[in-house]
């Protein structure tokens, strides 16, 4: 049996998701980083408009979460943890809600919610062009 890594997508409020998966793949503000079992250590900042991705977690094969603003750390033990501002799985986003905010953060100054915007529509499979 492979080795799988333990995985947690957490924000303030609440514990978004937790389980096991074959690799994450995170954006982080230095790039794209693939954390596959066996990885090193590695404490980075996240990308304000990150998508994660849990690959080998569900039958379908992916989670995949918006995740605005925080961490991901990775332990040598196989864990790792996404420590996020505002975190939302993917079935959980309202599409038609974020395509308004995302015209609406487009019209304004606001990058901040720009970036939500763009990460949820990512996340949801949507053109967040």
């Amino acid at each position: 049996m492979s080795k799988k890594l333990f995985v947690e997508i957490v924000s303030p409020e609440q514990e978004v998701w937790a389980g096991e998966g074959d690799m994450v793949i995170a954006k982080t503000v230095e790039g794209e980083i693939g954390v596959l079992p066996n990885h090193i250590p590695v404490l980075s900042l996240l990308a304000e408009d990150a998508v994660v991705r849990v690959l080998g977690a569900r039958e379908n094969g992916e989670v995949r979460a918006a995740a605005h603003g925080g961490f991901i750390s990775v332990s040598g033990e196989g864990r790792v943890s996404i420590l996020a501002e505002t975190a939302e799985l993917a079935e959980d986003i309202d599409v038609e809600r974020a395509r308004t905010a995302l015209k609406n953060a487009s019209e304004g100054e606001d990058a901040s919610a720009l970036g939500r915007a763009r990460s949820r529509l990512r996340a949801a499979g949507e053109d967040a062009s």
